[in-house]
Protein backbone atom coordinates (compact mmCIF):
# COMPACT_ATOMS: atom_id res chain seq x y z
CA UNK A 1 0.00 0.00 0.00
CA UNK A 2 2.77 2.66 0.98
CA UNK A 3 4.38 2.15 -2.54
CA UNK A 4 1.40 3.34 -4.16
CA UNK A 5 1.45 6.60 -1.79
CA UNK A 6 5.14 6.52 -2.75
CA UNK A 7 4.49 6.40 -6.55
CA UNK A 8 1.54 9.50 -5.99
CA UNK A 9 3.72 11.62 -4.13
CA UNK A 10 6.45 11.53 -7.23
CA UNK A 11 3.71 11.72 -9.50
CA UNK A 12 2.58 15.21 -8.01
CA UNK A 13 6.02 16.38 -7.50
CA UNK A 14 6.61 16.43 -10.82
CA UNK A 15 3.44 17.80 -12.48
CA UNK A 16 3.97 20.38 -10.10
CA UNK A 17 7.94 20.78 -11.43
CA UNK A 18 9.43 20.46 -8.30
CA UNK A 19 13.04 19.41 -7.94
CA UNK A 20 13.39 16.74 -5.13
CA UNK A 21 15.58 13.93 -4.17
CA UNK A 22 14.67 10.39 -3.98
CA UNK A 23 16.37 9.11 -0.95
CA UNK A 24 16.16 5.12 -0.27
CA UNK A 25 17.40 3.75 2.53
CA UNK A 26 17.41 1.29 5.13
CA UNK A 27 14.03 0.25 7.33
CA UNK A 28 13.29 3.57 9.83
CA UNK A 29 10.47 4.10 12.30
CA UNK A 30 11.43 7.20 13.80
CA UNK A 31 13.24 11.20 12.94
CA UNK A 32 16.00 10.19 15.16
CA UNK A 33 16.41 7.07 13.11
CA UNK A 34 15.63 8.53 10.02
CA UNK A 35 17.54 11.56 10.18
CA UNK A 36 20.93 9.27 10.86
CA UNK A 37 20.37 6.81 8.37
CA UNK A 38 20.16 9.92 5.94
CA UNK A 39 22.60 12.14 6.89
CA UNK A 40 20.02 14.81 7.27
CA UNK A 41 19.64 16.99 11.46
CA UNK A 42 16.48 16.02 12.94
CA UNK A 43 15.52 19.59 12.76
CA UNK A 44 15.10 18.80 8.76
CA UNK A 45 12.57 15.86 9.02
CA UNK A 46 9.55 16.68 8.34
CA UNK A 47 7.20 14.31 10.53
CA UNK A 48 3.81 13.94 9.86
CA UNK A 49 1.03 13.24 12.26
CA UNK A 50 -2.30 11.93 12.11
CA UNK A 51 -4.96 13.86 15.05
CA UNK A 52 -7.82 12.79 16.00
CA UNK A 53 -9.88 15.87 17.34
CA UNK A 54 -13.32 15.51 18.65
CA UNK A 55 -16.39 17.61 18.32
CA UNK A 56 -20.07 17.60 19.12
CA UNK A 57 -20.67 16.73 15.54
CA UNK A 58 -18.25 13.69 15.74
CA UNK A 59 -14.16 13.12 15.42
CA UNK A 60 -12.25 14.78 12.38
CA UNK A 61 -8.36 14.00 11.28
CA UNK A 62 -6.16 16.39 10.90
CA UNK A 63 -2.45 15.99 9.78
CA UNK A 64 0.40 17.86 11.70
CA UNK A 65 3.50 18.80 9.83
CA UNK A 66 6.38 19.68 12.24
CA UNK A 67 10.27 19.50 12.47
CA UNK A 68 11.62 16.16 14.13
CA UNK A 69 12.75 17.80 17.30
CA UNK A 70 9.83 19.25 18.15
CA UNK A 71 6.56 18.58 19.75
CA UNK A 72 3.05 19.13 19.36
CA UNK A 73 1.47 21.62 22.15
CA UNK A 74 -2.02 19.69 22.19
CA UNK A 75 -3.25 22.96 23.97
CA UNK A 76 -2.27 25.31 21.37
CA UNK A 77 -3.40 23.28 18.80
CA UNK A 78 -7.02 22.79 20.37
CA UNK A 79 -6.99 26.49 20.47
CA UNK A 80 -6.27 26.94 16.57
CA UNK A 81 -8.76 23.79 15.80
CA UNK A 82 -11.52 25.19 18.37
CA UNK A 83 -12.17 21.68 20.08
CA UNK A 84 -12.09 20.94 23.96
CA UNK A 85 -10.07 17.00 22.89
CA UNK A 86 -7.82 16.03 20.79
CA UNK A 87 -5.23 13.36 20.44
CA UNK A 88 -2.84 11.01 18.23
CA UNK A 89 -5.02 9.06 15.86
CA UNK A 90 -4.62 4.77 16.94
CA UNK A 91 -1.83 2.93 14.69
CA UNK A 92 -5.17 1.07 12.79
CA UNK A 93 -6.51 4.54 11.94
CA UNK A 94 -3.41 5.75 10.86
CA UNK A 95 -3.36 2.75 8.04
CA UNK A 96 -6.87 2.41 7.61
CA UNK A 97 -6.93 6.26 6.73
CA UNK A 98 -3.53 7.38 5.02
CA UNK A 99 -2.63 3.06 3.90
CA UNK A 100 0.91 3.59 5.47
CA UNK A 101 1.96 2.57 8.52
CA UNK A 102 2.73 5.44 11.43
CA UNK A 103 6.72 6.15 11.46
CA UNK A 104 5.79 6.35 7.16
CA UNK A 105 3.13 8.60 6.68
CA UNK A 106 4.16 11.51 3.92
CA UNK A 107 3.40 15.04 5.12
CA UNK A 108 0.92 15.26 2.10
CA UNK A 109 -2.51 15.49 4.10
CA UNK A 110 -4.26 16.25 0.68
CA UNK A 111 -3.15 12.54 -0.65
CA UNK A 112 -5.80 11.62 2.12
CA UNK A 113 -8.41 14.43 2.06
CA UNK A 114 -6.97 15.53 5.10
CA UNK A 115 -6.59 19.09 6.08
CA UNK A 116 -2.87 20.07 6.68
CA UNK A 117 -1.46 22.13 9.47
CA UNK A 118 2.21 23.01 9.05
CA UNK A 119 4.09 23.53 12.22
CA UNK A 120 5.50 27.83 11.62
CA UNK A 121 8.92 26.40 12.26
CA UNK A 122 9.30 24.24 9.54
CA UNK A 123 10.33 27.27 7.52
CA UNK A 124 13.27 27.80 9.67
CA UNK A 125 14.96 24.86 7.16
CA UNK A 126 16.13 25.53 3.84
CA UNK A 127 15.67 21.97 3.01
CA UNK A 128 13.27 18.85 4.71
CA UNK A 129 13.13 15.57 4.53
CA UNK A 130 10.53 13.40 5.36
CA UNK A 131 8.74 9.77 4.99
CA UNK A 132 6.99 9.55 1.35
CA UNK A 133 4.88 6.33 1.94
CA UNK A 134 7.28 3.66 3.13
CA UNK A 135 9.59 3.04 5.62
CA UNK A 136 12.28 2.70 3.40
CA UNK A 137 11.77 5.55 0.78
CA UNK A 138 12.11 9.69 1.80
CA UNK A 139 12.40 12.57 -0.22
CA UNK A 140 14.57 15.92 0.25
CA UNK A 141 13.31 19.03 -0.79
CA UNK A 142 13.53 23.19 -0.27
CA UNK A 143 10.99 23.67 2.14
CA UNK A 144 9.70 26.63 0.47
CA UNK A 145 8.63 24.56 -2.49
CA UNK A 146 7.06 22.23 -0.18
CA UNK A 147 4.85 24.62 1.62
CA UNK A 148 4.88 26.53 -1.80
CA UNK A 149 2.99 23.18 -3.42
CA UNK A 150 1.12 21.59 -0.49
CA UNK A 151 -0.04 25.03 0.96
CA UNK A 152 -0.93 23.58 4.43
CA UNK A 153 -2.16 26.28 7.37
CA UNK A 154 0.52 27.37 9.13
CA UNK A 155 0.27 27.84 12.35
CA UNK A 156 2.42 28.01 16.16
CA UNK A 157 1.80 24.51 17.39
CA UNK A 158 5.11 23.30 18.23
CA UNK A 159 7.07 23.31 22.18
Amino acid sequence: MGRDVFEKIKGFLDSKEVEYEHLKHGHVHSSHEAAKIRGNSVEQAAKAIILKARKKEGAEFVQCILPGHKKIDLKKLKAILNVKNAGLASADEVLEITGCTVGSVPPLGFLFSLKSFADKSLSEQEVIVFSAGTHNDSIKLKSKDFLEVVNPVIEDFSE
